[in-house]
């Protein structure tokens, strides 16, 4: 069975959207590979999605893709959170 009927159906949203969002998961999939594989870290992965680094990190373990958030990376969050 090809998934994209799959999603229509269930999530009851038009062919468009479920592109969209299979797009979506397979972008986030391929990043958090690439962080896994030590390619991307992830205040890249942060500046490519435009979210700050505990977005980022919620992203990878959404993923499975573990990893911890230090100090520095909490700091800068929050910095970069105060300019927006």
């Amino acid at each position: 069975m090809k998934p994209l009927p799959v999603i229509e159906k269930e999530e009851k949203i038009e062919e468009t959207t479920a592109n969209l969002k299979l797009i979506k998961i397979g972008y986030e999939t391929s990043v958090g590979d690439l962080h896994k594989a030590g390619r991307l870290s992830r205040e890249e992965i942060s500046d490519i999605f435009g979210i700050n680094q505990i977005d980022a990190l919620e992203l990878l373990r959404s993923r499975s893709v573990k990893g911890n958030l230090d100090t520095a990376g909490i700091t800068l969050s929050l910095e970069k959170f105060a300019k927006a």
